[in-house]
């Protein structure tokens, strides 16, 4: 062989191994199992953590700052050059530790952004973009507790957005209006109610779905018959439990989480999204079992992935076909605004460990409660209006990017108005809430420059509706400081039929 052909082979041969090696990715690890899965990820862990999985096909981007100081962060994880430039990709929202003492979700997130940034998920991250909000709570987890450092219960914050971090996730979602969420949460599957019966409840996973009566019953279809059911069959394959998430006491009724709009699920739901709530299985110590919590919340996520890769444009019509809806609606179509769970004809059995024996069994649920029905509804108006005067209104508004137009001519214009009765209190959801008398009437009045007028042909119609009604359940009227709201004789919020 001559020296130049020989030479020039060997050459080829290097530079291929050496381009063999740089292809090849070094597994990255997260945290969580650097430590054997014995301890937590500590703020500054995980911190560095996402330094150092920057720039492998994620962006890692800060959202706010909270009251003690730490960032909260998002991982923008996409396939394509630019996150989010691709039109024909599912977008998908994934966020985590709203609550501080429920750390699996935090560690599920990590290690899934761990085998992304070592190149697994390749295909799914063709036809999916990503948004990965690890921790929302970072002062509540270094704390080891439920609340933020200055005692907010960020998943019964999504209406006020008083919190940075709440508040920064719905402008995050704003901004990139993804068709898939999901909150990770942990339940307590020690509950006292459960226990004093002789079980507990073992589910490693509980997947909620959307209950809100104003929800499109095509998006409640494609959640109930298809994503969880392929959920399901995936957890199961992997020797996972898994169930529907119940809440209530095993003795009296069991029913779906709440249908209120002021948690992660329910909140973006209401905007059209295909929304979800999962909930691994909380143990008796924050450590305890932590790698089968982080394990099986990491695999009933990447089950979730696989089915919206899988599914990307059917899910993305079924939401764009929700979001023209919502933004296209029509005044005087009746708008659900007291609700409550009843008996079904649905069955429901779940995995339980039953006691003193420590034998492995199932339960069927009775009474299940997997219905909601509508007590109340109200016709949508075309329009809201917010006198100057409340501020308060204004500014909620405007944290949650409604469609607002001051009025600059005064003018006269026909409206309908509230007058408040007595006030009463009805229970539902196992919650005392307000329950007014009020009259309506119609009259003239002026519209001076400065009050809002609030349109109701917009994405937040429904979202409108369910806030600013003063018989609504979930609406303002429910909050300390909106209290005054009902005191009185006319309620302030005027409808233009």
């Amino acid at each position: 062989m001559p020296l130049t052909l020989r030479t020039f082979l060997l050459c080829f041969g290097f530079i291929a191994f050496l381009s063999s090696s740089s292809n090849s990715q070094q597994r990255v690890i997260a945290p969580v199992e650097k430590k054997g899965f014995t301890a937590l990820t500590s703020y500054d862990e995980l911190r560095t953590f996402l330094r150092e999985v920057n720039g492998h096909g994620i962006y890692v981007d800060s959202l706010t700052a909270t009251k003690q100081g730490r960032g909260v962060f998002v991982a923008k994880v996409s396939s394509s050059s630019v996150f989010g430039t691709n039109a024909k990709k599912l977008r998908v929202l994934l966020f985590a530790q709203q609550h501080g003492d429920e750390p699996s979700g935090k560690e599920a997130m990590a290690l899934l952004l761990a085998k992304i940034a070592s190149g697994n998920h390749r295909k799914m991250l063709s036809s999916i973009d990503l948004l990965v909000v690890p921790q929302m709570n970072p002062d509540g987890s270094e704390l080891r507790q439920r609340r933020t450092a200055d005692s907010i219960d960020l998943n019964r914050n999504h209406v006020l957005l008083t919190s940075p971090a709440t508040k920064a996730l719905h402008d995050l979602f704003d901004r990139w209006k993804p068709d898939v969420t999901v909150d990770i949460h942990e339940y307590a599957s020690f509950s006292s109610s459960f226990i004093d019966s002789g079980t507990i409840r073992i589910a490693d996973v509980q997947l909620g779905m959307l209950t809100n009566p104003n929800t499109s019953p095509v998006t409640y279809s494609l959640e109930h018959d298809s994503i969880y059911q392929f959920i399901a069959t995936a957890m199961a394959n992997r020797s996972y439990f898994f169930n529907e998430y119940i809440v209530g006491s095993a003795d009296s009724r069991i029913r779906h989480s709440t249908t209120e709009i002021n948690d992660g699920r329910q909140s973006l739901g209401i905007l059209g999204s295909v929304s979800f709530i999962q909930e691994g299985r909380k143990w008796q110590s924050m450590e305890a079992q932590l790698q089968r919590r982080a394990k099986s919340q990491l695999a009933s996520i990447e089950a979730l992935l696989e089915y919206c890769s899988g599914h990307a444009a059917q899910i993305k019509r079924v939401v764009r076909r929700e979001r023209d809806r919502l933004a296209s609606i029509k005044a005087g179509m009746r708008v659900p605004i007291r609700m409550e769970h009843f008996p079904g004809k649905r069955t429901m059995q779940i995995p339980i460990l039953l006691l003193p024996a420590q034998k492995e069994s199932t339960w069927t649920v009775r009474p299940y409660h997997a219905d909601v029905r509508t007590l109340k509804s109200v016709t949508l108006p075309r329009s809201y209006v917010i006198p100057k005067e409340q501020s308060s209104i204004i500014a909620l508004l405007e944290r949650h990017h409604v469609t607002m137009t001051k009025v600059t001519q005064p003018r006269r214009v026909d409206v309908s108005i509230y007058t408040i009765g007595s006030i009463g209190v009805e229970v539902l959801e196992e919650d005392s809430l307000p329950n007014p008398v009020v009259s309506v009437s119609k009259g003239r009045r002026l519209l001076r420059e400065g009050d809002i007028i609030v349109n109701t042909k917009q994405l937040r119609s429904l979202f409108l509706a369910t806030v600013l009604e003063p018989e609504s359940q979930w609406g303002l009227t429910k909050y300390e400081g909106f209290s005054y709201l009902l005191k009185q004789k006319q309620y302030p919020v005027l409808r233009i039929p």
